[in-house]
């Protein structure tokens, strides 16, 4: 029996729909890797604050000490803090955190700028 072959189609060759797809997948692990790298830096930092307002509630730390814990802490993750980025309210056993950054991210054809905002506070159960 003879076999007939398809015309029109040729073997080896992708598809329109398939090289689509293709630089569909591409587009979303490009944007994956520029876009991932600052919000898990912010995760790290969120966390990094945390510990330092846990901490800072049951100790002897200044708000210019807090300070200096949480720029380095931020420059450990890769993120550069001036002062006036990081707001500080310390008394009666209660600390607060909060700063605020943002981060370019290039995305060859646009930049777009993300905005972060991480806090934390916490109270020391010891005092009134």
């Amino acid at each position: 029996m003879p076999q007939h072959r398809q015309y029109g189609k040729e073997e080896g060759f992708l598809s329109f729909s398939a090289l689509f797809w293709v630089l569909v997948l591409v587009a979303g692990v490009f944007l994956a890797l520029r876009l991932l790298p600052p919000y898990i830096n912010n995760y790290e930092l969120q966390d990094s604050i945390n510990n330092i307002a846990l901490n800072a509630s049951y100790s002897q730390l200044s708000e210019e000490e807090i300070m200096k814990n949480v720029v380095a802490k931020a420059k450990g993750e890769g993120i550069d803090l001036a002062p006036k980025q990081i707001s500080i309210l310390k008394g009666g056993g209660t600390v607060e955190i909060a700063v605020r950054y943002s981060v370019p991210v290039d995305l060859l054809v646009r930049q777009v700028v993300l905005h972060f905002e991480p806090s934390a506070s916490n109270r020391n159960i010891m005092s009134k």
